[in-house]
């Protein structure tokens, strides 16, 4: 589990199978088969050394999610996994990439992003773009739009966005299971029971 919140942001060394990205700042308290969101994408830490993180990559994963397009040289936002005692300061953040959203525009700080699945999104409702806790400022179609804060800006990568880039969307972990008790109710009467006890 995941906050949001990024920690460091990180260059990306090697793409593919077996992905290689410099983070001094996290790499020191890193232990081998920790969880790191990167960009959002919960992954699972196979070595360290040298201030980079190694992480081995399924192919599944490369095709659903933006990771795929990552190049060598490319920034990473980085997360470590939410620690029980740790402040909550974005939302809950599973790391688990509902999908590859495409940037229709970033201009000046407001950032609006096309998905296929629109019944996820609410104005003012929280979504995780890039591994970033954000909340939606308005929806038009299947498209929405994100105030993007000086803060925000400088301390994650999302500032380097293009028209054009793929992003991992995570949407809202609660609005989700929302949605899945809502669906329950239109099928047979033994699932809805269960969803209902």
């Amino acid at each position: 589990m995941f906050t949001g919140i990024i920690e460091e942001i990180g260059q990306v060394r090697s793409a593919g199978d077996r992905l290689e990205i410099h983070a001094p700042q996290i790499c020191r308290e890193v232990r081998l088969g920790d969880s790191v969101a990167v960009n959002g994408v919960c992954l699972t830490a196979a070595d360290s050394k040298e201030n980079s993180l190694f992480f081995d990559t399924m192919q599944l994963t490369l095709r659903d999610t933006a990771l795929g397009s990552l190049k060598p040289g490319a920034a990473v936002n980085l997360e470590r996994a939410l620690r029980a005692d740790s402040r909550l300061g974005g939302h809950f953040v599973s790391g688990h990439v509902d999908e590859a959203g495409l940037v229709e525009a970033l201009d000046a700080n407001i950032l609006r992003v096309r998905v296929s699945d629109k019944k996820f999104l609410a104005p003012k409702g929280s979504i995780t773009i890039n591994g970033v806790s954000l909340t939606i400022q308005d929806v038009r179609g299947d498209a929405f739009s994100i105030g993007l804060v000086a803060h925000t800006l400088q301390s994650t990568t999302l500032g380097l966005l293009r028209a054009g880039d793929r992003v991992n969307i995570e949407y809202d972990l609660l609005l989700r299971y929302l949605q899945t008790l809502l669906a329950a109710e239109d099928q047979p009467p033994r699932l809805r029971s269960i969803y209902k006890q």
